[in-house]
């Protein structure tokens, strides 16, 4: 396998850069070159002006852009006139130099090397290459790739892409609903017809057609990743880590195409649908979470676990076995984020709406609840019965029977001079739960780190959960066996609390006066901004407070889900619950771990203020290649 060491600018190539970054000149990039050359440790590559030893010459087949003074080169590496083989060990990137005609601009040399054969006759082969390159602005460099090959996993992709319009399925798979019927379910349509999709309850393995065959479900990977979003490892390799040890514990996410719209047929009956593609087949487009501004991301990777701290408190990650950050507001949480690299940004309302989507199409159905469970929303909590019934200093504390039987050892809880307040323990974990042998029909829930002062004014409550319930799940969708239903963590594409244990700050949403304003450029996020990136949507929002019975639809943006109608019930529509106010500023979305059934992916509360900051709200950090 070839591996690179990291590529650097060579003195002509600095030379060149800064006269780029003086405006002296653009940067046009002219072919590329492998060789066979040797070197040593020690050796100062940026100095050469050629390669050692060059076998081959490469146009330049397309460049991403990855950052504004960086960007990706990709190259495909064939041999179809090669006719003797050598070991790659040597790679250049060539540039125009007005002054200096063509120059060595980037060289690498491999760590590993590998092979390329002579050419048999028959069958080509090909090494596609990702080269990252720094230039002074990454939109003005131009590429001089007359005759350039197409990448071979272009070319799959677009044979993949093909295949689908000519299939039977022309708009991929997709599901539909009558505007105005109250059942949740959908009707499946496309491709879909006929698929089976069930949700797991414990470590079992259940049918689920879309995990196993259907893009992009059976092409979304969990993995460790770094701050540089390479990726370490994926699930089943042995380094594989849920613990955050092996970097971020994310979900891979290739690029989808969805769509969402209304239709009335012959008979009149208007439909709302989802539809899910590999590609721009029928009305799909390719999703908003994968674009930014003018620029797009060929993966993103979407935080597995609610955010927790790092040991120095500077920065949010995703991992299992800790408890979620709270206590801060959206602009601290995002922070937090942008804090790894300018690669991160904290999760926000297009990736919410993408997976929207994604669930609907795969299940059928807007009952998430009912499909993968309650989730952890029904969770004790009461400032009378969480009363202390003895003063002690100490590692439990002793509460009324019934009460203190409802909690579980390993769940969280909290203590403090009343319902919700931490002041006397916040985030510690239940060790043991027994009856009491001094109070009559109470119980004592022990529970771990430093004792604690109890008075018979303290209460004991749940809080938020620790993170990694479901790692043991064998299924990327459904609950764990829990205490109760409303006690189990549940997942959706191995994304754990989907909805319940925490509110989740959503970030591209700012709203003023019930109007929403979107922003799709993750570097432009900011709370109380309405205009610039920010872009109105085309509808207000409800305003009242309800279950949800309808979003809105605008045409330009149509993935957008703003309620614009909260009449349902717990049962219909989409039966998760929507709070707004008039001074509402942004969005928090899933419900907390006593949310009952208001809680679930379409549950939205835009109720409060930028400055909101509260212990049942947190964030996650989502990531972009």
């Amino acid at each position: 396998m070839l591996i690179w060491n990291p590529g650097k600018l060579t003195k002509d190539g600095k030379a060149l850069l800064a006269k780029a970054q003086a405006g002296k000149c653009a940067i046009q990039i002219t072919k590329a070159q492998s060789g066979s050359g040797s070197y040593t440790s020690s050796e100062d590559i940026s100095q050469r002006t050629a390669l050692k030893t060059v076998k081959q010459t490469f146009p330049i087949s397309n460049k991403v852009i990855n950052t504004d003074s960086a960007l990706v080169l990709k190259i495909t590496m064939e041999n179809s006139t090669l006719t003797a083989g050598y070991d790659i060990t040597e790679f250049g990137v060539f540039a125009s130099d007005p002054d200096k005609g063509e120059i060595l601009y980037s060289i690498a040399t491999a760590s590993t090397s590998d092979y390329m054969p002579a050419y048999n006759g028959v069958v080509p082969s090909v090494i596609n290459m990702s080269y990252y390159l720094e230039v002074a602005n990454a939109s003005t460099v131009t590429i001089k790739s007359v005759g350039a090959l197409a990448l071979q996993s272009d070319l799959e992709a677009l044979e993949a892409r093909v295949t689908a319009v000519e299939s039977d399925a022309l708009r991929g798979y997709g599901a539909r609903r009558k505007v105005g019927a109250s059942s949740t379910t959908w009707e499946r349509v496309g491709a879909a017809v006929g698929l089976v999709a069930k949700a797991a309850v414990g470590n079992g393995t259940v049918q689920n057609d879309f995990m196993a065959s259907v893009y992009p479900y059976n092409s979304v990977k969990p993995c460790n990743v770094a701050e540089d979003m390479s990726v370490n490892a994926y699930l089943g390799d042995a380094d594989f880590q849920w613990d955050g040890s092996n970097g971020d514990v994310m979900l891979e996410v290739p690029q989808v195409y969805t769509a969402r719209y209304f239709e009335t047929d012959s008979d009149g009956v208007k439909w709302e649908y989802r539809w899910v593609a590999a590609g721009p087949v029928g009305r799909c487009h390719l999703d908003h979470a994968f674009t930014d501004g003018d620029r797009q991301s060929e993966k993103i990777y979407i935080p597995i676990f609610p955010g927790s701290l790092n040991t120095e408190g500077t920065k949010l990650e995703s991992k299992a076995g800790v408890f979620p950050a709270h206590n801060k507001t959206r602009a601290q949480f995002r922070t937090l984020c942008t804090a790894k690299g300018d690669k991160w940004c904290l999760d926000d309302v297009w990736t919410m709406h993408m997976l929207d989507t994604l669930f609907i199409v795969m299940f059928a159905s807007t009952n998430a609840q009912s499909i993968l469970g309650a989730g952890r929303t029904e969770f004790p909590e009461d400032g009378t019965k969480g009363l202390a019934l003895q003063e002690r200093t100490g590692n439990y504390i002793t509460v009324e029977k019934t009460y203190g039987n409802r909690f579980a050892v390993g769940q969280g809880i909290s203590i403090g001079a009343g319902l919700w307040s931490q002041s006397l323990a916040a985030d510690r974990r239940v060790t043991k739960i027994e009856d009491s042998s001094e109070v009559e029909n109470a119980v004592c829930v022990y529970f771990d780190g430093d004792p604690v002062a109890i008075k018979t004014t303290s209460v004991l409550w749940s809080s938020l959960q620790p993170t990694g319930a479901t790692i043991d799940m064998a299924s990327p969708n459904g609950r764990i066996e829990g205490k109760t239903n409303g006690m189990s963590a549940i997942r959706f594409l191995w994304i754990e609390d989907w909805f319940g244990n925490m509110w989740q700050f959503r970030d591209g949403d700012n709203i003023k006066n019930w109007q929403h304003y979107y922003c799709n450029k993750r570097g432009s996020y900011a709370d109380k901004v309405y205009e610039g990136d920010y872009f109105k949507v085309g509808y207000e929002a409800a305003k009242a407070n309800g279950y949800v019975k309808e979003f809105g639809y605008d045409p330009e943006w149509p993935e957008i889900e703003i309620c614009t109608d909260a009449t349902g019930s717990s049962g219909t529509y989409f039966p998760d619950y929507y709070y707004q106010a008039e001074g509402g500023e942004l969005v928090i979305s899933g419900a907390d771990v006593a949310h009952g059934s208001f809680a679930g992916p379409f549950s939205r509360a835009c109720n409060g203020g930028s400055g909101y900051s509260i212990w049942y709200i947190g964030g996650r950090t989502l990531g972009r290649k």
